[in-house]
Formats: C-alpha cells, sequence, structure tokens
C-alpha cells in the first residue's frame, strides 16, 4: 500500500510541475509576442471652435441732449422727422398760441403799405392773399384746429393788401423812422404769440421724451454707480403732438457726436483686467456689436458700473433708453477635447498623442475653460507653441490623435 500511494504522489507532483511549467512557456510566448507588435488606442483628434467669456449686463443711454418745451398753449408745427439730423440754428417747430393777433396784423400791413408809398412804390393787387391771411386770422379766432395746417403753409407775412388814401392817412402823417419804429413794435408782439424753437447745437431730433432726460446727465457720470441704476426711473413715452399745453415737451436734440452708455457689472471679479481707456465689446440682445471706450469704473462694493465712450451707433440705440445685452471679455479660437484625456507629468498637465506601432507622445495642454465632460484648450501661436510658466511648449494641434484613457498607456510606451 505504501509503495502504491507513493506512485501516487510522485505522479501527482509530476503534474503540477509539468503544468506549471506549461503556463510559464505560454507566459513567456505572450511575452515575446506582445514585444513585437503595439496596442491600438482609442483616439480623438481636437475640434476647433470658438470659446467665448462674457457675462449679462444692463445698458442705460447717456446723452448730451435738451428737452423744449411749449411757451404755451397752441398748435405746434413741426419741420423735422424723428431721427432727423439738423444743423444748429434750424427751426424743429413753430408754435401758434392762437391769439386772435389780427388787428395788430393789420396796423402792421398798412404801416408797410404806407413806408412803401414814402419810397415811391405803388401797392399791388394780393386780395387772395389778403384773403388768406383773413381766413387763417378767423380760424384761430374761431379755434378751428382741422383746417388750420394747410393755412399756415400758405401764410405769408410779406403779402401786401391795397389800402385806400383814407386808409392810410394817419400813418402817412409820420415819418418813415417813426413808422419804422411801430413797424418793429408791432412784429415784437406778434412774434410773442408765434414761437419759433430752433436747435441750439447739432444733432438728432426725438420726439420719443421718456422723462428721465435730467437723470442721465452726461455731466455728471460720477453719480451713476450701481445702487443708482437699480432705482425706478418711471420712464414715461412722449411722442408727437400737435396741439399743446403749456409746459409740454415738444420734442428734444441729442447730440450724436457726444454720447455715452452705462453697463452694470454684479460681480467686479469679471471685469478685474479692465483699464481705463481699453476697448470694451458689447453686444445687444438684438445681435447688434458695439464697441466703446472705457472712461470710468464706478465700483460699489463688489458691482461696478462701467461708463464707456462711444463715437457711432447712436441712430441704432437712441430711441431707447434701456438696453439688455453682454459684455464679451474673450472670444478666441481653440480646440476642444474630452476631459479623459488629461493627465500629468511632472507636475505638467497634458494628454498623450498616438505615434506609429503603439508609441505615445506627452503634449503639454494650456486650459482655457471646462465644460462637464469636455475642456477647450489654447492653440498656441502659428507654430503651436504654448507658455506655461517661464517654459514654452509645443501643444497639441488639429491633426494629432488624442489617447482618450491615458491609464491604458504602459509606461514604457511613453517616448518621452
Amino acid at each position: 500500500m505504501n509503495t502504491k500511494s507513493k506512485k501516487k504522489n510522485k505522479y501527482f507532483y509530476r503534474r503540477i510541475f509539468a503544468l506549471i511549467f506549461l503556463l510559464l512557456v505560454i507566459f513567456f510566448i505572450i511575452k515575446f509576442i506582445r514585444g513585437r507588435t503595439f496596442s491600438d488606442y482609442k483616439t480623438v483628434f481636437p475640434t476647433l471652435t470658438t470659446y467665448e467669456d462674457d457675462f449679462k449686463t444692463k445698458i442705460f443711454n447717456i446723452y448730451n441732449e435738451k428737452v423744449y418745451y411749449s411757451e404755451g398753449d397752441g398748435v405746434a408745427v413741426f419741420n423735422a422727422s424723428e431721427g432727423q439730423k439738423v444743423p444748429v440754428g434750424y427751426e424743429v417747430c413753430y408754435l401758434n398760441l392762437m391769439e386772435d393777433v389780427s388787428s395788430y396784423k393789420d396796423q402792421l400791413s398798412k404801416i408797410k403799405a404806407a413806408i412803401d408809398l414814402k419810397n415811391g412804390i405803388e401797392p399791388e393787387d394780393n386780395t387772395s392773399d389778403f384773403k388768406i391771411n383773413k381766413g387763417i386770422q378767423e380760424i384761430i379766432r374761431d379755434k378751428n384746429y382741422a383746417s388750420i395746417y394747410n393755412d399756415i403753409d400758405s401764410l405769408n407775412l410779406e403779402n401786401k393788401v391795397t389800402y385806400s388814401a383814407s386808409e392810410l392817412k394817419e400813418y402817412m402823417d409820420l415819418s418813415e423812422a417813426e413808422l419804422k419804429e411801430k413797424q418793429n413794435e408791432l412784429e415784437n408782439i406778434i412774434e410773442k404769440y408765434n414761437v419759433s424753437y430752433k436747435a441750439e447745437f447739432s444733432g438728432i431730433v426725438s420726439y420719443k421724451i421718456d422723462g428721465a432726460e435730467k437723470k442721465f446727465d452726461i455731466k455728471k457720470l460720477d453719480k451713476i454707480d450701481y445702487n443708482y441704476l437699480k432705482q425706478d426711473f418711471g420712464f414715461s413715452r412722449s411722442e408727437m403732438n400737435s396741439q399743446v399745453k403749456k409746459d409740454e415737451a415738444l420734442f428734444k436734440i441729442i447730440d450724436n457726436f457726444d454720447w455715452k452708455l452705462a453697463a452694470t457689472v454684479d460681480n467686479i471679479s469679471k471685469i478685474k483686467n479692465y483699464n481705463i481707456g481699453d476697448t470694451v465689446r458689447i453686444e445687444l440682445d438684438d445681435s447688434k456689436t458695439i464697441y466703446g471706450t472705457i472712461e470710468k469704473i464706478n465700483k460699489t462694493g463688489n458691482r461696478a458700473v462701467i461708463i464707456v465712450d462711444l463715437d457711432r451707433y447712436i441712430e441704432d440705440m437712441y430711441s431707447s433708453r434701456v438696453h439688455e445685452g453682454k459684455i464679451v471679455l474673450e472670444r478666441t479660437k481653440v480646440y476642444e477635447i474630452p476631459k479623459s484625456t488629461l493627465t500629468e507629468r511632472d507636475k505638467v498637465t497634458g494628454v498623450f498623442v498616438q505615434e506609429i506601432k503603439g508609441l505615445v507622445r506627452f503634449v503639454p495642454v494650456e486650459i482655457v475653460s471646462e465644460k462637464p465632460e469636455s475642456i477647450f484648450i489654447n492653440r498656441g501661436n502659428k507654430q503651436s507653441i504654448i507658455q506655461i510658466g517661464e517654459k514654452t511648449y509645443k501643444t497639441v494641434t488639429v491633426n494629432d490623435a488624442v489617447v482618450i484613457n491615458p491609464r491604458t498607456v504602459d509606461e514604457s510606451r511613453i517616448l518621452n
């Protein structure tokens, strides 16, 4: 029994040793084969895209503007359309205060006729024009506003009426100097009831008056801070009106060469790199893009207001005081790659780029921004060179196959 047991044990151990030997042979064969082949890593090519860093803002227009008000109740005749550019001295509005000045005009007409006679000028037959003037006077006296506009356009204060000698007798006895003095007096009286409104500076005519013109004084930019712009300004909306009351706003002139805007900043850290004199890019919600120069930064705790000086775009923005938009801090071309591709070597962040025969190369990258599943990296200059700290590196290009999972790379397959 002992002999049989020993034979069985000996046979068992031989089989164990044979199995171990076979496993070792298989291991070395696999090792040899793996040494002669290379791994096929899962890779992805960088995607060229546009990265934008921006933040929402509320924009308030600030003008050099003047509002003109009615000096009394009357009918206004406007000579400029909404948004029209006018030079200094242009008569934007003519206001008739609806007073009956027919008697003054009759006297003025007789005085002019007397002056002409003294200078040897014979009177002309202008009875039709006289009827027009008389008709306008009656319309004003009767307050028949519906038909006044065409007649006012036809009015000519220089029209002369033929008077008989008896009608001019009291004036013919006066000297020409005395007649001239009376003429000036009457013209001054008539002008008090016919007010002309002329532009005091060149600019844009607008009838859209919001009632906040004095609250956005271009000469008081220091007071326009974040808290100031958060108040309720109670914006009104006044439009063109021909029949007006005393002290009613008629129109305003906006200087189109001198205007600014105030843009709110909810977090001052967003503009930490901005300085006075820098150019700022603003995109309005209607897709309009404007550029201006930072004139002031009014800080209020962790918030701020940027005062931006502009020299154009006013035609597109003047009709509304407030706009919604965003300030674009940066917009640049970058590469987008999966976040899983990132790895680190010698305290430098980078990715593995696949080379031939299963070899890979470590390439440093500079992260611009991150998303949940991907990252934006700097493309570098034309030679794909980036700077990290004080050192420069060649980064990835659009043609590099980036390894998606760096953990699948064996250390022996890394070239650098």
